[in-house]
C-alpha cells in the first residue's frame, strides 16, 4: 500500500467513524482495537492487513467494499 493510499485509507475510515459520531477511542473500543493504533490507521502511519479491514468493517458495521470504495473516491478526487 503506498503512502497515497494509505491516507486515502485513513481519511475513508475517519469519514465513517464521524458519520458514526464515534471518538477513536469510541471506535476502537468497538472494534476491539487498540485506541492509538487505530489513531495510526486514521494518520496513515499504518496500513491495515485484511484481517484488520474485515474487523474494522464489522466493528463499523459497514462492508469491507464500502471503505475500499471510500478510499478509491478520495484518491480519484485527488488525482483530479
Amino acid at each position: 500500500m503506498s503512502d497515497s493510499e494509505a491516507k486515502a485509507f485513513g481519511d475513508a475510515l475517519r469519514e465513517v467513524r464521524a458519520e458514526l459520531d464515534l471518538s477513536q477511542e469510541e471506535a476502537a473500543h468497538i472494534c476491539n482495537i487498540d485506541r492509538g493504533y487505530f489513531g495510526s490507521l486514521e494518520r496513515a502511519e499504518k496500513a491495515p492487513t485484511l484481517t484488520m479491514l474485515w474487523r474494522l468493517a464489522r466493528g463499523l458495521e459497514v462492508q469491507p467494499s464500502e471503505l475500499l470504495a471510500r478510499s478509491e473516491q478520495i484518491l480519484d478526487e485527488a488525482a483530479g
